[in-house]
């Protein structure tokens, strides 16, 4: 099985929750799924470097990724850029965003560095909708119906990571 590293910079404490709970819970999807890949925080192999990025507003539901692959499509190295704040706007007024909400951004900027190019499916969506709850620790992102979190992968999702990890 590969693994791939996951190199946290100075980010704060929200995306770091947010990507450690990434990284495992993406890592129980891949064994169910049978993909053959691993991330591990500060683990050994390619990696994937995540920073935030002040250009990126916190009001948007994105990060941005660029990844570089062997001819077989394997990732070698990544840089992962995060907004610095995530804001969501509640009947109450605007507020910081819930972890669950970051979450689902950083692991979805992890599957594109896993080399998952198009945006085709839930995790995977062109655009999420944001779904606040009544406190940070209950807000979603939606697309295509599903709720985010918890984390799911498509089965077109996992057809394309397989191809790339096996």
């Amino acid at each position: 099985m590969a693994s791939v590293g996951v190199k946290l910079g100075s980010i704060g404490s929200q995306w770091t929750t947010a990507c450690k709970q990434a990284v495992h819970d993406l890592n129980l999807l891949f064994r169910r799924k049978r993909i053959e890949v691993t991330l591990a925080i500060n683990g050994a192999g390619p990696t994937i470097n995540v920073e935030t990025d002040a250009s990126i507003l916190g009001t948007l539901v994105h990060g941005k990724t660029s990844a570089e692959t062997n001819d077989a499509g394997k990732l070698m190295r990544a840089e992962v850029r995060l907004p610095v704040k995530l804001s969501i706007n509640t009947p109450k007024g605007v507020r910081d965003a819930g972890t669950g909400y970051a979450e689902v951004i950083a692991a979805h900027e992890f599957v594109h560095a896993l080399g998952h190019a198009p945006h085709n499916s839930h995790l995977m969506a062109q655009t999420f909708s944001k779904s606040p709850g009544d406190r940070p620790a209950g807000d979603k992102l939606t697309a295509g119906g599903v709720s985010l979190p918890p984390l799911d992968l498509s089965d077109d999702s996992v057809a394309q990571l397989k191809s790339i990890w096996g």
